[in-house]
């Protein structure tokens, strides 16, 4: 009775367990590197801005030195910034700049991180609907847990954490959704409010609104078809095609308007500052350029909006700049073009220094090999296998490496980076978590198979041990820096 009561409380208590290790992993030593790096020079000064104006307003080039300081005046001026993404992020980043103060580090990166601790909870609430199995959840939780792009991106003050947090709630909405049999589909609603936060983060969360919706859809296509055949078997006759066309028909719409909607009016509040503030980046475009015409009924504060969104939108279309870290999207899940976040170099002072040696501090998001390269190999095995079975499990699973991965091969001339893989990790974790278990449930030796697995997630985890440096900026030897770069295109 009493190694009942044991199994019963470990079960109970394991994914919380998950959590601490995943919250330890991303909150130690969270306001280290001490300055801004990579792009939380755009996002945490926009973050103050915001604080302090409502909008994004422009930095002096030489700004960043005396920010980290505590100096502010005289560096931020009245001129509005031209900004590429939503405020969402930024504001959920200001409210850690609130608290903490806006010279420390920690409070540019604690709402992040506490956004990609709840990401790795969120995934093993997913993975235990989608598995039916609190084990395989919690090893989903335990990988994402470990994986350098989670630890790295939790740690540093960017959007795409965040935008990975809204996604990976929007399918735990979407999970719901599915076995709801209500009228009203409040689950639906709340994705559809879900990915309008993710698209208010950055405009990637547009994609998950299209593949969710329309994945929502189909499946009710499937089941009214479904069950329009065993009609017809059951009454051995005919039925016209319109009995399941018309309710799939009317699903779509109403699936369009319960996502998009709510989607849409989350989407135009997160803008609120920029239109309750005169200093926004082309307010004032239509009381200078009114339109006539057609459209002149239309308010000039939408007018000013939509031009905006054109100038924006013609952004991210024309991005071609040169930069080291650039990488192709079809590298991506093979984890070739990591960038790196910072690097900085002393003369002594470090684990395991020498005096052959400099010491170096590296924050390079790079992934986890062994999953990453594990999910390679368990994903051509899923695919190969859905074309004869069309497995409803692999399917749904798939769904957000479409939604967050597939869009960025249509876009393989931009300016992109690796690290973008954030939003879509937790699908990558499902994918090898499936591979696992379903060799492991076809497996003719199941001691044998968990004594495997069991041997692979021990290794995974060494593997993250060894790589946690470079992915927290420890102080560490060069040349023990450099026993980590195990191909040339990580440097």
């Amino acid at each position: 009775m009493v190694p009942l009561q044991i199994k019963n409380q470990l079960v109970r208590f394991a994914p919380l367990l998950v959590v601490v290790l995943a919250a330890a992993l991303r909150l130690f030593n969270l306001g280290y590197p001490d300055t801004l790096v990579f792009d939380e020079t755009y996002y945490v000064k926009d973050a103050f801005s915001l604080l302090k104006y409502g909008v994004e307003l422009q930095w002096l080039e030489s700004a960043d030195q005396a920010f980290v300081a505590g100096l502010t005046d005289g560096w931020l001026r009245t001129d509005p910034s031209f900004v590429v993404h939503p405020p969402l992020g930024k504001w959920l980043i200001s409210i850690g700049i609130l608290i903490f103060g806006q010279a420390n580090p920690f409070g540019w990166r604690i709402v992040v991180a506490l956004l990609g601790v709840a990401t790795v909870w969120l995934s093993m609430v997913c993975a235990r609907k989608i598995f039916n199995s609190q084990v395989w959840a919690l090893v989903v939780g335990f990988l994402f847990a470990i994986d350098g792009v989670g630890i790295v991106l939790a740690r540093t003050a960017l959007l795409d954490q965040i935008l990975g947090f809204f996604v990976i709630l929007a399918f735990y909405f979407l999970l719901k959704d599915l076995g709801d049999r209500s009228k009203f589909r409040p689950w639906l609603i709340a994705m559809g409010v879900t990915l309008g936060a993710a698209t208010a983060v950055k405009w990637s969360g547009l994609y998950f609104i299209a593949i969710f919706a329309a994945y929502r859809w189909l499946v009710s296509v499937n089941q009214n078809y479904r069950t329009h055949k065993k009609l017809e078997a059951e009454t051995e006759s005919s039925l016209e095609k319109r009995l399941w066309l018309m309710p799939s028909f009317v699903e779509g719409v109403k699936t369009f308007v319960l996502v998009t909607i709510p989607a849409l009016v989350v989407y135009l509040v997160s803008w609120t500052g920029w239109f309750l503030s005169p200093y926004g980046y082309d307010r004032n475009y239509a009381e200078e350029n009114p339109v006539t015409g057609l459209f002149a009924f239309i308010p000039s504060a939408l007018q000013s909006f939509w031009k905006f969104h054109t100038e924006i939108y013609g952004f991210h279309a024309n991005l071609h700049t040169q930069h080291d870290y650039a990488s192709n999207p079809l590298t991506w899940p093979f984890m070739l073009r990591p960038t790196s976040f910072f690097w900085d170099q002393k003369d002594a002072g470090c684990f395991l220094d020498s005096a052959d040696s400099i010491c170096t501090s590296a924050v390079t998001a790079l992934g986890n090999p062994l999953i990453w390269w594990g999910a390679i190999i368990a994903s051509s095995v899923l695919v190969g296998s859905w074309f004869r079975t069309r497995d409803r499990l692999t399917s749904l699973i798939f769904v957000g490496i479409i939604a967050g991965y597939f869009p960025w091969l249509l876009l393989m001339n931009r300016t992109v980076f690796e690290f973008y893989v954030i939003a879509f990790t937790p699908w990558v974790i499902f994918i090898l978590v499936f591979g696992l278990k379903t060799w492991f449930d076809n497996s003719p030796k199941p001691k044998r198979a968990i004594v495997l697995i069991s041997g692979f997630l021990g290794l995974v985890s060494l593997v993250s041990v060894f790589f946690y440096p470079i992915w927290t900026g420890m102080w560490i030897s060069y040349d023990f820096w450099r026993l980590h770069m195990w191909l040339n295109s990580w440097i």
